[in-house]
């Protein structure tokens, strides 16, 4: 095919045309993270934040309030920051307003900018924090504990930290020592000035006390160090599910569970656990849950979504919840007082009901095998249901610290200056009697800490011990006390 001097032409100019566009978008559309923000940027994010809140936030709707502090909080920001704002301190402002939802489910995306880091790692003992060095030594070991650091107590240091946490999350250690860590951030929060070092008072129980002067850190540290746990007898040692996802591809992992439910006692570690799988929930379902009267209802849960244009009566089809109409004749007879109650609270805000049920074996194998399940602040998603049920279960206890609660859905968006991904959620759970427990949490029967020893030898021993037959109905909270101690 011949073509014309007038058509190649054309084709140059549609071509010179289009790289024009797309450079356009690129000048118009700044995708880059801005080390600081001016008065009318900011004020365009906080309007984005409080517009996202308002329409997708299912905690801001059980308590208007909420939005209101919210609001007025960001009020007082224009004010505050008249001439523009740094973006680290951005982020923070943000993360105390989002506090104010007390929702287990809110996420900010790391800040790009890294802040000072104290050179040190805290650590409680009872009432008192440990300061430590990188090998976990205390800093000077005749005067361990820290009471002062740039000559504030700590005790303000600790006030001004929870600032970013919300009130259900306060206990949470990681959480907590994540934000202490933070020490620019912090010093900027208590009016203190800013400098290349830090200064710590030491003490010991003599109330001996010490000057110590350090240079600080500019990058990162975890806020603590993970636990290593483990035993000589193999059979007992526990098997860590970090990615729930996996279990659906994993055959080697799933044949590794296989084998370890063989054994008297299995321990699955999922402290860290996250994923949307329900693979493992099935499989502990149909091993470890006790058979149930024909009588009694399947469903565990009753959901509703915050009702926003952007989503589909289909939106929470994909967490295995179906609407309320879709569960037989029987089920919706035996909820059907619950469902009239949870509808009449925000009706107006909320979606209708949907419920999520077990679907175990039809012929459940009895065993007499136990489970204990580690948990923590991390188990989170379907982790959380795992926890959820299995508190319930008689062969099965628990072991680590609370879960947060986090159930709902979550909703992600970004504001459009600052570029900090958001996440918050955008559902509620109900118990089959209505209470709600989005943001309760699950109590494990142990409780221990990474900054607590586990004596784990004694642990398993105790363990095993509940899978005898004479000792199979004794509680788990027996013996709490011998192995923390």
């Amino acid at each position: 095919m011949n073509f014309s001097f007038k058509d190649v032409v054309n084709v140059f100019g549609i071509c010179l045309l289009l790289s024009i566009l797309q450079l356009s978008r690129f000048l118009v559309i700044d995708n880059t993270t801005k080390m600081s923000l001016s008065a009318q940027q900011m004020q365009q994010d906080l309007d984005t934040l409080v517009a996202e809140v308002s329409q997708h936030s299912a905690f801001s709707a059980l308590d208007p309030r909420l939005l209101q502090n919210i609001e007025n909080r960001v009020n007082s920001l224009h004010y505050l920051y008249s001439l523009g704002i740094d973006s680290n301190r951005f982020h923070a402002e943000i993360a105390k307003l989002l506090a104010q939802l007390n929702d287990p489910g809110i996420n900010l995306s790391i800040s790009a900018y890294s802040t000072d880091q104290l050179p040190f790692s805290l650590k409680p003992m009872g009432k008192l924090w440990l300061a430590l060095d990188d090998s976990e030594t205390p800093l000077d070991l005749e005067h361990p504990f820290v009471s002062h650091i740039d000559g504030v107590p700590l005790s303000y240091w600790l006030k001004a930290a929870r600032k970013f946490i919300s009130s259900s999350q306060q206990e949470d250690l990681a959480l907590t020592l994540a934000w202490l860590s933070r020490l620019d951030l912090l010093r900027a929060e208590m009016g203190l000035p800013l400098d290349e070092t830090v200064s710590l008072t030491l003490f010991n129980d003599e109330e001996s006390k010490k000057e110590l002067t350090l240079a600080i850190h500019s990058q990162a540290k975890l806020p603590y160090k993970e636990l290593v746990i483990g035993s000589q007898d193999t059979d007992t040692n526990p098997i860590k599910i970090a990615d729930l996802d996996e279990l659906s591809t994993n055959r080697k992992l799933l044949s590794q569970l296989e084998t370890a439910f063989e054994n008297p006692l299995t321990i699955l570690d999922l402290r860290q656990a996250k994923g949307y799988s329900d693979k493992l929930l099935t499989i502990l379902t149909n091993e470890f849950s006790p058979s149930l009267p024909e009588s009694t209802s399947p469903v565990f849960t009753l959901a509703r979504y915050r009702r926003a244009s952007n989503f589909k009566s289909d939106y929470l089809r994909a967490d295995y919840l179906r609407p309320f109409n879709e569960l037989n004749f029987f089920e919706q007879v035996q909820l059907s007082e619950i469902k009239v109650k949870l509808e009449t609270q925000n009706s107006d805000s909320f979606s209708q009901l949907y419920a999520r049920k077990n679907h175990p074996q039809a012929d459940k194998t009895q065993h007499t095998n136990r489970l204990a399940l580690m948990i923590g602040s991390q188990c989170r998603q379907e982790c959380e249901w795992i926890a959820y049920l299995a508190k319930t279960w008689p062969k099965v206890t628990l072991i680590g610290e609370k879960t947060p609660g986090d159930l709902g859905k979550h909703y992600h968006f970004t504001l459009p200056n600052s570029k900090l991904n958001i996440a918050l959620t955008s559902s509620l759970h109900y118990n089959p009697q209505g209470a709600l427990i989005s943001g309760v949490g699950t109590e494990p029967d142990i409780t221990f800490t990474d900054s607590e020893p586990l004596h784990w030898q004694s642990l398993v021993t105790q363990l095993n011990n509940q899978a005898s037959p004479e000792n199979s109905q004794q509680a788990p909270k027996s013996f709490v006390t011998a192995i923390s101690n």
